[in-house]
């Protein structure tokens, strides 16, 4: 059990524990010397449920006691550890941290079937103790402002349910596409916008298109950026006599799920992936407007010029870094992956069998193909990319960004993902890494919310 450590700041790490006996329902018991540094305290706040209590003593050394109602209420387990503040007259405990994701999400974790990414979250939330719980669309109740969340219960080691405020920071995981497909999504976006509620990201997807014209306006951002253009059948044929080699992508997709390769030499050919590589060749070029409408359906499609990407025995590299913001609101790297494409295919994704390793092992054996500045060259267009992307959208705790060189060395932006999956640093970098990578959103949680 955590000591709490008493100080002259307003902030510590408690236990918490049930209030049993003949008290009030709106009691509290505080620690006799918690209670005795805050005399004047006569609130509780957890997330965005606040109440006036009745503050007791208890001769614990680090234990905060709630009756069964705020415990019900709360989503708080005995036993459970986590920070608390005190501001003027009002005593927090959280930060409650609530992940938005998809409910398929939500019916693994239910089945004590968690993901990685779950499981490495729990890991880190351990050293961060905030509330974090799990939720999905249909979880939240607007009537009552709750929320019906799943979380990990470290004394039972079991996924539960349990019945959470409305949180004081949303870790926006859930789909971009989702929005389109039901109101709901649109609905509890913009009832968690209504209230004070902080955000990991300043929003939870990219508009490719979008993305790409806000950055042109960068004039320190156009050398990275391949030439863009909305999809239209006689711009693309333009754009072909241009490049040998011109991508489509969804405007709102991930994972190289809705990328398309078009490529001309003595025949036009398209190149895609899903479940397996597939390759099509077109001697007829209106054939390339049914086989873009059947793949893409009604999405809105970008056409990108094919950059020259650096080789390895004809596989395509390219590269994912995760960006983050820490505990203390600076930027830092934490990773940057280097993707070995398939032969022929037209993207890297994990999901396609591409081989992952760290930047610096790649320089290690590919470096000499590369200027001694490399390295820095990387990390400075990262920084002022993500800059520029914040200064466009607003804050975020963390994005993915895939970028790639072409043969002479030259950094291309390729794009951005404002929730990166982690699959590329979690097979390419070690365990200190990969367990900042997850404990980065939760320590700038802590620092969004002041705890």
């Amino acid at each position: 059990m955590t000591n709490m450590i008493l100080t002259n700041d307003s902030k510590h790490v408690v236990s918490i524990g049930a209030l049993k006996g003949n008290t009030s329902r709106n009691s509290v018991s505080l620690p006799s010397k918690l209670l005795k540094q805050y005399p004047s305290i006569s609130k509780i706040k957890i997330g965005q449920w606040i109440k006036n209590v009745h503050f007791i003593q208890n001769e614990t050394l680090n234990t905060v006691q709630l009756t069964k109602d705020i415990l019900n209420k709360c989503g708080f387990n005995p036993g459970m550890e986590c920070n608390l503040k005190v501001e003027k007259d009002t005593l927090w405990l959280g930060p409650l941290v609530g992940l938005l994701t998809s409910s398929r999400y939500i019916r693994k974790l239910k089945e004590q079937h968690p993901s990685f990414r779950s499981l490495e979250m729990i890991k880190t939330n351990r050293k961060a103790k905030t509330v974090l719980f799990y939720f999905c669309t249909n979880d939240v109740n607007l009537k009552e402002n709750t929320i019906e969340g799943t979380s990990f219960n470290e004394l039972s080691g079991k996924w539960e349910r349990r019945t959470y405020p409305f949180p004081d920071v949303l870790y926006d995981r859930g789909s971009g596409r989702a929005v389109f497909k039901d109101k709901k999504h649109v609905i509890v976006r913009q009832k968690i916008s209504e209230i004070p509620v902080s955000k990991v990201n300043a929003q939870h997807y990219f508009d490719k298109w979008d993305l790409h014209e806000k950055l042109n306006q960068y004039n320190e951002m156009k050398p990275y950026l391949p030439e863009t253009k909305l999809y239209d059948t006689q711009e693309l044929k333009e754009m072909l006599k241009k490049y040998s080699t011109i991508y489509l992508k969804s405007a709102i997709g991930s994972m190289g799920r809705r990328v398309m390769r078009i490529t001309k030499d003595k025949s036009y050919n398209s190149s895609y992936y899903r479940k397996k590589l597939k390759i099509k060749k077109h001697y007829n070029f209106d054939d390339i407007h049914s086989v873009v409408k059947r793949f893409f359906g009604g999405d809105k499609i970008i056409m990108q010029q094919g950059i020259d990407l650096f080789r390895i025995d004809n596989r395509n590299v390219d590269m994912r870094a995760t960006v983050q913001r820490n505990g203390s609101g600076d930027l830092v790297i934490n990773s940057i992956a280097v993707r070995i494409g398939v032969e022929g295919s037209p993207v890297t994704s994990t999901r396609t069998g591409s081989n992952v390793l760290p930047l610096n092992k790649f320089l290690e054996n590919y470096g000499e193909n590369f200027s001694s500045d490399v390295k820095k060259r990387i990390e400075n267009f990262l920084l002022q990319t993500y800059r520029c992307i914040e200064n466009v959208y607003g804050s975020f705790g963390e994005m993915g960004i895939d970028f790639g060189l072409d043969k002479k060395g030259d950094v291309y932006f390729i794009e951005s993902n404002a929730k990166p999956a982690k699959d590329s640093l979690y097979k390419s970098h070690n365990k200190k890494t990969i367990r900042n990578a997850f404990q980065n959103p939760l320590e700038y949680a802590k620092y969004l919310a002041k705890f």
